[in-house]
């Protein structure tokens, strides 16, 4: 299994800089999203919403069965499911987060399936620039 982060560059995760005047509607880019990855063949489709020092906001929209495979730890993160059932694993649990939940991330390898179409949001927090 990939040991990088399934989030990173090689998806084409496209990032949009914070602006105190924008507000994201979730469900909309969600759903926009679940359209896209319904037709791809990927099982996901992503999108940072915000990016800011510190934190990033990242929609996932997850088509019944798919998800993000087995990876690493971004970090301090949480996952809230916006709307559907996904289910976080890690090698020493999982947890069945439905529509209107959330979960801490563990820091340890974890994958997310989606047992029905699903959109959630990833915050990811980041360390200062140095």
């Amino acid at each position: 299994m990939s040991s990088g982060h399934p989030l990173g560059g090689a998806i084409g995760l496209t990032p949009v800089e914070a602006d105190p005047s924008r507000v994201v509607d979730l469900h909309a880019e969600g759903e926009r999203l679940l359209a896209k990855a319904r037709a791809g063949d990927q099982g996901r489709a992503v999108r940072a919403v915000i990016r800011q020092p510190g934190q990033n906001l990242i929609v996932l929209a997850l088509p019944a069965g798919g998800g993000l495979p087995e990876h690493d730890a971004p970090g301090p993160a949480s996952l809230l499911c916006l709307s559907g059932r996904v289910v976080l694993s890690t090698e020493g649990g999982s947890w069945t987060l439905p529509a209107g939940s959330a979960h801490a991330i563990p820091p340890a390898r974890h994958d997310v399936r989606a047992e029905v179409d699903s959109i959630c949001v990833l915050t990811v927090s980041l360390p200062a620039p140095r």
